[in-house]
């Protein structure tokens, strides 16, 4: 009835196997029996009694769905196609009368069994490759590199607790302090400008030198994500690929939210994958998925956990010398926890529907990021402020706009006019090769002149403040329909510019540069329950948030709330930068 030799009767019978879903379904359901068989056997072998009970079990549509996705990469069209096989060799055998019942050890027969019609010996056929297939399934599966928690998991029985994750950086307003100092500053730099990296006796080196002081140099390393090991170049280069614009991004964004830790040094912090999604203005995004991108999120994040400083830095003059010097360390420490069911086989989770990422800024941050060590003259407290448009901007339509708007934004501390030389700016995101290239080159002075041009317009549109200084011809402005001059592009490069962040991080910038900070002194007297409490839910945040981010417990606020615990001094301060009260 069926010749095994045509092939193409398995192919269509395949196809018919994975159109239909039923025998994906029997086999599913029959590893979903076994893996909880598994979990009750583990729990049994316990020696002290387990407040967990897995009894209730049910085969769902989405249990099976979740398997599903943790066989991803199982049930392709060659599976298909075995089974078929399998399946059709087996009808054949009974249809020439060549197949016992009991003959075949991977056919599951009832004892007694009366085969009336052909449907009726597929479907046995059928779940006997289901059960067979089952099996072969949970073989291949190291059951003993998964945890009780993790099965559980899978089965739909027990769920991860969501974390409490920080709140958006633009929920209020369009602007959010960051660091600006030059070991962060640097770090940037060392993503953006991957060409600078060097191999140093083996080992990669990112250097930037203070020009006015050779005596003050930051360097960064790659090291491993466990322990301080930095990474031959062989190896470092491999994560220094990763570096690029949303990593570069991802960093301004754990910057700017390590500004909001009460002491950021000894703080950590959680930031859910889709919230970044929209700080990253990846939010109306369509070219890939949602998976697609809290995976390149991680990509980023794992990056950024391998980044390095080290930094010998005088601030100062004379008697005034402050010494910021920072020794190895990570520049953040992160951990990713995806969302989304794991790869039985790879342990991964290859589709998250989320992600979190928890992270604790490095030791660089209490050298140069100390507000009480400002006034102390033991650090130093410098920042700039971040528009939210920056982070928005396309690096694939205006990549040259974004490099000089992350440098613009970092730098503008110390930059409070505004103005740079052209070629200055242009040497900050583009290697000086490209540039002196373009000076032998019309056609590629052109290009480097329009994405100049087109950068210009961009920050224009954006509410950037963009002025020409007396030595920046007309002839050359955007927008000019005079006709170049001879050499043109050197007349760029040796122009000078004014460019100033949106009106409102500009005179905050300002007023901040002229106003020393201080240390708040409060005392508890002057702060009360009912102030916490709408100072709390205007931030947005429930009792259990705040609670975390004090590192104290939900009753511990509800008390204060309620007037019945008295603050301290030391709770009132972190109460006051947190609420900014």
């Amino acid at each position: 009835m069926y010749k095994m030799n045509n092939y193409q009767l398995i192919y269509k019978y395949a196809e018919q196997l994975h159109d239909e879903g039923e025998l994906e379904y029997r086999i599913l359901s029959n590893v979903a029996i076994k893996l909880h068989n598994f979990l009750n056997s583990l729990l049994s072998q316990e020696k002290e009694s387990t407040t967990n009970d897995y009894s209730e079990f049910n085969i769902t549509p989405e249990l099976i769905s979740r398997l599903k996705q943790s066989f991803q990469g199982y049930f392709t069209q060659q599976f298909w196609e075995e089974q078929a096989e399998w399946i059709l060799e087996r009808i054949e055998k009974w249809d020439n009368k060549d197949l016992d019942l009991n003959g075949d050890e991977k056919i599951k027969f009832p004892d007694s069994v009366n085969i009336k019609d052909e449907k009726t010996l597929e479907n046995f056929i059928k779940n006997s490759c289901a059960f067979y297939k089952s099996e072969e399934l949970i073989q291949q599966i190291n059951l003993a590199e998964i945890s009780q928690e993790e099965v559980a998991e899978i089965l739909g029985l027990i769920s991860k607790p969501t974390p409490i994750t920080e709140p958006g950086l633009y929920l209020h307003k369009s602007t959010t302090p960051i660091p600006s100092s030059a070991i962060f500053a640097s770090g940037i730099q060392a993503q953006l400008r991957k060409d600078l990296w060097a191999d140093s006796e083996g080992i990669a080196v990112f250097k930037q030198q203070c020009k006015s002081k050779s005596s003050n140099y930051i360097e960064h390393y790659i090291s491993s994500p466990g322990d301080i090991e930095l990474l031959p170049w062989e190896a470092a280069e491999q994560i220094i690929d990763k570096f690029g614009f949303t990593s570069a991004k991802m960093y301004l964004i754990y910057a700017a939210h390590t500004m909001n830790q009460v002491i950021p040094w000894e703080s950590q912090f959680t930031l859910k994958g889709t919230d970044l999604i929209r700080e990253l203005g990846w939010d109306k995004r369509t070219d890939i998925s949602q998976f697609q991108k809290l995976n390149e999120i991680a990509k980023a994040a794992f990056a950024l956990s391998c980044l390095v400083s080290r930094a010998v830095w005088i601030e100062g003059r004379s008697t005034n010398k402050i010494d910021v010097s920072c020794p190895t360390g990570r520049m953040w420490e992160s951990v990713v926890d995806p969302r989304g069911t794991a790869d039985l086989f790879s342990k991964k989770v290859e589709k998250p529907y989320e992600i979190f990422i928890t992270i604790r800024p490095g030791l660089w941050t209490k050298n140069f990021l100390n507000r009480a060590g400002a006034k102390a003259r033991e650090a130093l407290y410098q920042f700039s402020y971040l528009a939210q448009q920056v982070l928005k901007i396309n690096p694939y339509h205006d990549e040259l706009a974004l490099r000089l708007a992350i440098y613009i934004t970092v730098n503008s501390r110390m930059h409070l006019t505004g103005e740079y030389r052209v070629q200055t700016l242009l040497e900050t995101a583009l290697p000086k090769t490209v540039i002196n290239k373009a000076r032998l080159n019309s056609d590629k002075g052109r290009k480097i002149f329009n994405r100049w041009n087109h950068a210009l317009k961009l920050f224009i549109n954006l509410g950037w403040k963009v002025s020409f200084d007396k030595t920046y011809p007309e002839a050359i402005r955007p927008n000019s329909n005079t006709r170049k001059p001879p050499g043109y592009l050197n007349k760029l490069l040796e122009a000078k510019i004014i460019i100033q962040l949106p009106e409102s991080a500009s005179e905050l910038i300002k007023s901040k540069a002229t106003t020393k900070p201080k240390l708040k002194k409060i005392s508890k007297t002057y702060l009360t329950g009912v102030q916490v409490r709408v100072a709390r839910k205007a931030k947005g945040w429930n009792q259990r948030q705040l609670a975390a981010f004090l590192g104290v417990s939900q009753n511990f606020i509800s008390l204060i709330e309620k007037g019945e615990r008295p603050i301290s001094s030391k709770v009132a301060v972190k109460l006051s930068e947190l609420l900014n009260l």
